[in-house]
């Protein structure tokens, strides 16, 4: 069974001389294509991005509930809020 071929685009973009030799440089280091040195960059950048972007709405749906308890931070520093649990005789 043959595998789907994927479709290609063309995507020219320009760039100065110092560009495309940085490009050529990481390549090179991480023994990659050029090709596959950007997108592993854009790949990791695209991962980090969702990950913050997951923290901020996790965050955002819990801070509304922030702040919404007034009372003591330990609801046991206060005796009369044990009342009726446990032993009768708090001291």
């Amino acid at each position: 069974m043959e595998k789907p071929k994927k479709e290609i685009v063309w995507f020219g973009m320009k760039l100065s001389p110092e560009e495309k030799e940085k490009i050529k440089k990481l390549a090179r280091v991480q023994g990659l294509s050029q090709k596959e040195a950007v997108m592993n960059l854009i790949e990791s950048s695209l991962v980090e991005y969702e990950a913050a972007a997951l923290e901020n709405t996790l965050r955002d749906q819990v801070q509304k509930y922030g702040g919404i308890i007034d009372s003591d931070a330990d609801l046991s520093v206060n005796k009369s809020n044990l009342e009726g649990y446990g032993s009768s005789s708090l001291s």
